[in-house]
């Protein structure tokens, strides 16, 4: 009898002390902050101004944001403005670097286990690491439906559409003689006249695509014969308006309508083979302040944000957004056929070492 009763106090004491540990733990976990991807695949499930309004709360209590992005940084500060004015209780903050120097950032931040960074926009071709190792996250913006297939995958959004040209001096050459192809910009001719940027990793990608891999070795080594490397493709634009050479390929068609208005002596002309570049938005998989984060993805694939874009005379990923220049719409005209060739974040593993390679040894003369 006494047994039983010392069992029962044991079983009860027992049950105490069981109550005692889950309970609390069960609070915890139910208290806990939800991760980044939790909290974007719950705002899926609810109604337009429910959603809008969660996101709201949720940014007043982060009160902070940060964006790591090769945008200029003019432009950037732009956009950053314009988030503020909109909700004014999230501290919007942009570091600006050129693209290898974010993805190496961004990489050792990660390895030491730190996120700064909530949104990261980068080059096509250096986001493959981060997905490899888990860095970039899902988030379904619902403004997403509206763009098409070519604008978007699983983990990014494309911001903007850019191409690489050919451009000219029409003080030096005239458009009759200006190449229109890629095989003329090899003529002896034009030998040290080319400027050529020495990042141009895009173009090889598009040989590799359309070309295939003997022939954009032998092309790229031919090609060097002619070429004046430089760095920096705005510096490239001002050389050649300078007349440091009659000609510049991988220059982007907006700088040179943009000189032309200001009534630079530089013209453009869209090549046979037209690489075309995706600005690719994506949200930090680990991102310190989700909701703010999500305010202002919406935001730059929004309306207000690409008329913005479409305002600096780039081609905006929304297909209801014209360009300002009326002899970009032609370009914008050629996405989605054969002349052009879009390196997709999915496509870039495919190409990337080799076009690297090539571009390093090939054009650059440096050994990998």
């Amino acid at each position: 009898m006494e047994s039983g009763r010392i069992n029962k106090s044991v079983g009860l004491v027992a049950a105490v002390l069981v109550s005692m540990l889950i309970v609390p733990a069960m609070a915890r976990a139910a208290a806990a902050p939800k991760s980044a991807e939790e909290v974007w695949r719950a705002l899926e499930k609810l109604p337009a101004a429910e959603r809008e309004k969660r996101l709201v709360e949720g940014a007043k209590g982060e009160k902070e944001m940060l964006w790591y992005t090769n945008t200029g940084i003019d432009n950037a500060n732009n956009y950053i403005r314009a988030f503020k004015k909109a909700y004014p209780f999230v501290n919007a903050k942009v570091w600006r670097a050129k693209s290898r120097t974010i993805s190496d950032r961004f990489l050792t931040e990660a390895r030491a286990g730190v996120y700064l960074a909530d949104i990261v926009k980068n080059s096509t071709n250096l986001l493959p690491p981060l997905f490899e190792q888990k860095l970039i996250g899902r988030y379904e913006s619902p403004i997403r439906a509206s763009y098409p297939a070519h604008a978007k995958g699983e983990l990014w959004t494309n911001l903007n559409y850019e191409f690489r040209v050919f451009a000219f001096n029409d003080r030096m050459i005239s458009r009759q003689e200006a190449p229109k192809s890629w095989e003329e910009l090899l003529d002896p001719k034009w030998k040290g006249k080319i400027l050529f940027d020495e990042s141009s990793q895009e173009e090889v990608v598009t040989w590799l695509a359309m070309k295939g891999k003997e022939k954009t070795i032998a092309y790229f080594k031919k090609l060097a014969e002619n070429l004046s490397i430089r760095r920096g493709r705005d510096t490239i634009a001002n050389l050649l308006a300078a007349g440091e050479a009659p000609l510049a390929v991988t220059v982007y068609p907006y700088n040179m309508e943009t000189m032309r208005a200001q009534k630079a002596p530089v013209d453009w002309i869209a090549p046979d083979m037209i690489p075309g570049l995706l600005y690719p938005l994506t949200m930090v998989r680990n991102a310190p302040h989700p909701y703010s984060a999500a305010l202002f993805y919406d935001f730059l694939l929004s309306d207000a944000g690409q008329k913005m874009i479409a305002s600096e005379g780039r081609i905006a990923a929304d297909p209801k957004i014209e360009p300002i220049f009326p002899k970009m719409k032609e370009l914008k005209q050629l996405l989605g056929t054969a002349r052009v060739h879009i390196n997709t974040a999915e496509e870039a593993p495919q190409f990337y070492n080799d076009s690297l390679k090539i571009l390093d040894e090939a054009v650059l003369g440096r050994k990998r």
